[in-house]
């Protein structure tokens, strides 16, 4: 399942909300409610999820649970611990449906980003032998993107493939160039990390977010970064890109 069209929407232009329960309580804005299928811009929402970020302030907590959905998680700013044992900056978590989600609290500010689908009720802390991937970015190497032809300039970091999802940090360097109109046929969240990058959209920066389903009528871009560009992707579905030459002056007006 892929989250609705978002245009890019920044992190501290969104509503704080708290949410309490017997596991804690927190707060967290929202940047993406609802799950649709990779049928375009306007796929119609058919299942809960959100896509959110986890706002902690040194004196939250919330305890071990099992979770009921599938859980995607980056560490966008400060630090977390994990049952007791640190996670920086920069550090991605998957926890599968049905798996022991560890006791979480931080020592000061920190945000996380989290993605799920599915309806997030918490049943019970039963632990069951699923397994949880934790990748630290700064101990993986850099590769090529999951796109064959991506434009050159870009390389990924990739935490976690597995069957249709991927999740990566996708790296461009200063004056990349995307002089093209593309489309999907996987969707993706991305989350600006450092620097920023000039869509169809406008200029994205740090803690810009957006939603794309995949589709041939959710086409974008010409793109370009001045200064590089460091992004989260979450990707589900099968990769595929279809490029083609964007007009001239579309491309030459991302660099005004």
């Amino acid at each position: 399942m892929s989250r609705p069209w978002v245009d890019f929407i920044n992190i501290d232009k969104q509503e704080v909300q708290s949410c309490s329960n017997e596991y804690g309580n927190y707060k967290f804005r929202e940047f993406a409610n609802g799950t649709t299928k990779n049928e375009g811009h306007n796929s119609p929402v058919i299942a809960p999820g959100r896509s959110i970020m986890l706002e902690l302030d040194g004196n939250t907590t919330i305890l071990t649970h099992e979770a009921p959905v599938m859980i995607r998680a980056f560490v966008f700013e400060g630090s977390i611990t994990l049952d007791g044992k640190e996670n920086n900056e920069r550090t991605y978590i998957e926890i599968p449906a049905g798996s022991q989600v560890p006791t979480l609290s931080s020592a000061g500010k920190a945000r996380v980003f989290i993605s799920f689908d599915g309806d997030y009720v918490i049943t019970s802390a039963t632990a069951k032998n699923k397994e949880i991937v934790i990748k630290h970015m700064q101990d993986l190497v850099w590769r090529s993107p999951v796109v064959s032809d991506f434009p050159g300039g870009a390389a990924r970091k990739a935490f976690y493939d597995h069957d249709e999802f991927g999740s990566a940090v996708l790296g461009i360097l200063p004056e990349w160039d995307s002089p093209f109109y593309e489309w999907h046929t996987f969707s993706e969240e991305i989350l600006i990390v450092q620097g920023s990058i000039i869509s169809s959209f406008g200029t994205m920066k740090r803690g810009a977010y957006l939603s794309h389903p995949g589709g041939e009528d959710t086409q974008h871009g010409p793109m370009y970064s001045k200064e590089g560009c460091l992004m989260l992707v979450l990707r589900e579905g099968p990769v595929g890109n279809t490029f083609t030459p964007a007009d001239p002056a579309e491309v030459a007006s991302r660099r005004d």
